[in-house]
Parts: structure tokens; C-alpha cells; sequence
């Protein structure tokens, strides 16, 4: 039974209501993320033991933490590391899974095999214990962070482009086109590449969710960046032993989190609708 056009529409508007709201609460914290040292005056680093794990107030907004910092400050300057780390990963997992990707399904039958079932057991493997042992290793750093992170997505990434790449390689004007000696590179660039951008937006839209919750699962552990500069995994892992003296301070940032990865699947949901024809339909 086809849905009335009455619920269409009203589906429709909460759907584009929902995607607006998104957009907006994420735009407003990248934009106060980035603007952080001229719109925030109070320092994320600044102790001041008199006003420990404070309720807000007109001097502390959103109260203090365990340390009597400003959580405010901390939560717009950990939004930064945040978002930074997020998105360098998959700017890096991007492009290594698509370089690789496409470069295999060039390579001969047996060599594409074989690569793909070592993509496919880099796939397989659980995210969090590889970024522990990694970085128990490494030790945590920003960039030791966002390097593991982008090198554990990267199959991901790879495994959607070889399909794109072996999908548009078999559509009839590409194998017209190679017939009248098209080569591999005018391949690439011409009619591969430009055809698998949108599933590369969409991927890198729901990695970006992943990599942030990976990033503050790891600060968390204490494995992310070092204090005191602010995450907001890191927030909730050295607040989390407080919470029954004040929750306040540890839901400030878990409510932070949650809304921004909440924020990215609505948007990313929103990007895979709009990019696929037969959804859209």
C-alpha cells in the first residue's frame, strides 16, 4: 500500500527539520571550535582549587571541573582536538583507501585476490584492541593518534573503491572507450575518480562519526592526547570518578559527544539520500 501524500510531506518536513537542526548545532561548534581564542576568554589550563567541581554560574557557564577549570573553555578547546583528530583521519584513511582501492582492481586476478582478502582481514579486525596495542606502543600523542586512527579506516575506504572502480571499469562506453585505447590513467581520471566521489563523501561522513567515538574510546583509556590539553574522551575518563559527588562536569561533555556524532549520522544519512538516485526516488 503506497503512503499517503499527507504523510509523505510531513515525513519529508521532520526529515529536512531534523537535517537543519543538524547541520546547525554541528556548524555552531566547529565555528566556536575555530574561533575558540577570541571568543572564549577563560583559560582551559588555569587551576583554581577554591572552585573544585563547581555548578555554573555567571563566571563558570557550565561549572568547573575536578580541578577547578573552566569546563566551558575545556569543552570548546577539546571540541578542537576533537574535531581535528577526526578529520585529519579521515582525510588520511580517504586517501590511502581510495589510492589503493582503485590500484587494485588494475592489478592482474590473482594479485586482485589476494590484496583484497588482506583488505578483507584488515576490515575484520575490531578497531579499539588494534589502537591500544598500537599506540601502548607508540605511546599517545596527537599525531601518533591521528595516524593510527586513519590507518585502521583506510580498508574501508579501499574496499568501496574497488567496487566503484570494478563497477564503472565493466559499464559499456568505459570498455568502448578502452577498446579505442583509452589508457589506464585517462581511465582513472576521466571516469573513475569523478564517478565515486559521492560514495566517498557518504563513507567519509560515517567514518568521521566512527573516528570520533574511537578517538575519545582511546582518550578515555588515557591513550589519546596527554593533559592537560583537552579532549573530550579524555574529559570524561578523569571526571567519571565524580560523578556521584557532581555529575554535572562529566555530562557536559558526554552530552557534547553524543550530540556532534548524533549530528554527523543525521547528516550523513541526509548526504546518502540525496547522492543515491534510488533512495532519493
Amino acid at each position: 500500500m503506497a503512503p499517503q501524500p499527507q504523510t509523505t510531506v510531513a515525513r519529508v518536513r521532520r526529515s529536512n527539520a531534523a537535517v537543519l537542526t543538524a547541520a546547525t548545532a554541528l556548524g555552531f561548534l566547529a565555528a566556536l571550535s575555530v574561533s575558540a581564542p577570541i571568543l572564549i576568554a577563560a583559560d582551559p589550563l588555569a587551576i583554581n582549587p577554591s572552585h573544585v567541581l563547581a555548578s555554573p554560574d555567571l563566571v563558570h557557564p557550565l561549572g568547573t571541573d575536578e580541578l577547578g577549570r573552566d569546563l566551558l573553555a575545556r569543552v570548546v578547546y577539546g571540541g578542537r582536538v576533537s574535531l581535528t583528530v577526526a578529520a585529519a583521519a579521515v582525510l588520511i584513511a580517504g586517501t590511502l583507501g581510495v589510492i589503493s582501492g582503485v590500484a587494485i582492481a588494475f592489478f592482474s586476478p590473482r594479485l586482485e585476490s589476494a590484496m583484497m582478502r588482506i583488505i578483507d582481514v584488515l576490515v575484520s579486525l575490531p578497531e579499539i584492541f588494534v589502537a591500544i596495542v598500537v599506540l601502548a606502543f607508540l605511546g599517545g600523542s596527537f599525531w601518533a593518534l591521528i595516524g593510527t586512527i586513519g590507518v585502521l579506516y583506510f580498508p574501508q575506504f579501499a574496499r568501496v573503491a574497488y567496487g566503484m572502480a570494478r563497477s564503472i571499469r565493466a559499464r559499456d562506453h568505459v570498455t568502448a572507450a578502452v577498446s579505442l585505447g583509452a589508457g589506464r590513467l585517462w581511465l582513472i581520471r576521466r571516469e573513475i575518480l569523478p564517478n565515486m566521489r559521492s560514495v566517498i563523501a557518504v563513507q567519509a561522513s560515517f567514518t568521521f562519526s566512527f573516528a570520533m567515538l574511537l578517538e575519545a574510546g582511546l582518550s578515555f583509556l588515557g591513550l589519546g592526547v596527554h593533559p592537560p590539553t583537552p579532549s573530550w574522551g579524555q574529559m570524561i575518563g578523569t571526571l567519571k570518578d565524580y560523578i556521584f559527588i557532581n555529575p554535572w562536569p562529566v555530562l557536559v561533555p558526554s552530552i557534547v559527544l553524543f550530540a556532534v556524532v548524533l549530528s554527523i549520522n543525521v547528516l550523513g544519512d541526509w548526504l546518502q539520500d540525496r547522492l543515491n538516485p534510488e533512495l532519493r526516488r
